[in-house]
C-alpha cells in the first residue's frame, strides 16, 4: 500500500465482528490494541502480535486484513491464517 503497509488476507465469508473480535482475543501472544465502528457500514480493529501490528477494516461486508509492515515474516502471516480459516465454513 502506498503507506508501506500489506494487505495480506481478504475474508468474503459471512462475518461480524461480534465473531471475529472474540476469536482474535483468544489466539495467544495476540493483543487487540483498538476497535472502533459505527455498527453499521464499516470498523477498524489494530492488533497486535509477535512484536508486529495489524488492523482489519471492513467495507462493504468483506474483511481486509493489514499489517503495518509491508515486510512481515511469513511465519507470521501464516499462524494468522492458520486461525482465520477456523472461522470459515468450509474449515
Amino acid at each position: 500500500m502506498d503507506d508501506g503497509s500489506r494487505l495480506f488476507a481478504i475474508f468474503k465469508f459471512p462475518l461480524s465482528w461480534g465473531i471475529l473480535r472474540p476469536h482474535l482475543e483468544q489466539m495467544e501472544g495476540l493483543k487487540v490494541t483498538g476497535f472502533v465502528t459505527d455498527g453499521v457500514t464499516e470498523g477498524w480493529l489494530d492488533f497486535e502480535y509477535f512484536g508486529q501490528r495489524f488492523s482489519i477494516n471492513d467495507p462493504l461486508g468483506e474483511f481486509y486484513v493489514f499489517a503495518e509492515d509491508g515486510e512481515c515474516p511469513a511465519f507470521i502471516l501464516g499462524e494468522l491464517m492458520k486461525h482465520f480459516r477456523k472461522l470459515s465454513p468450509s474449515a
